[in-house]
């Protein structure tokens, strides 16, 4: 389930949907989502995840700041304080976006919760370079068909744009990140993703430990 403040998803996709003058056949192919989904979507029938919900506002040519946030940033603004913050989650996850979407910021910037599931999240795939560092409990991090990585408080991992890409909790307790998209940029892009997929050298995953290796607790 996603919420945001009590925000009625399905009705706000498809407001943006119409506005943008795109059909749900259209939007359908763009984000690489079933038609009867995106529609059960937009009725508020079912919830998308946090990932479904990133791919389906990048085919839009949004972004959960601007679908989430009611105001516009004011120009010039340095300092964003936690109460204007937006936070969106789902049962799995929650994001705290620490920045605003401007032209001047050209990083994305996330305060992120993972919590135990039941079933392994979804692969997601970024156009932008995403890194982290761990503030505690213990993310296991996956990487394509490399084994599963578990990261500790004070480990911190880089993944190169087009890589699949998934975390999650094994452990009853939480885990809390920071994480980052530079640059900022489309979210499950099949037509990039696919030329960034052809540079196999690229797609290696570096993670930088306190130490010389990762050992979970």
């Amino acid at each position: 389930m996603t919420r945001q403040n009590n925000i009625c998803v399905g009705a706000r996709i498809r407001n943006l949907r119409q506005r943008s003058n795109i059909s749900l056949r259209q939007l359908s192919r763009t984000a690489d989502v079933s038609v009867s989904y995106l529609s059960a979507i937009e009725k508020d029938a079912v919830s998308p995840t946090l990932a479904m919900l990133r791919k389906i506002l990048t085919a839009l040519d949004s972004n959960f700041y601007d679908f989430f946030n009611d105001e516009c940033s004011q120009a010039d603004q340095y300092i964003f304080r936690k109460a204007g913050m937006q936070t969106a989650a789902d049962s799995d996850r929650e994001y705290t976006l620490l920045l605003p979407h401007r032209e001047d910021i050209r990083i994305e910037l996330m305060d992120e919760n993972y919590f135990p599931g039941k079933e392994l999240p979804e692969f997601e795939v970024f156009e932008s370079d995403f890194a982290g560092y761990v503030i505690s409990g213990e993310l296991v991090l996956e990487v394509d068909n490399e084994p599963p990585t578990a990261l500790n408080a004070g480990d911190a991992f880089y993944v190169p744009a087009g890589t699949k890409v998934r975390g999650y909790c094994e452990k009853e307790r939480k885990a809390r990140l920071i994480t980052a998209l530079y640059p900022r940029g489309c979210f499950n892009c099949p037509e990039k993703v696919s030329t960034l997929e052809k540079v196999s050298d690229y797609r290696k995953l570096l993670i930088a430990p306190r130490c010389s290796k990762i050992v979970s607790k």
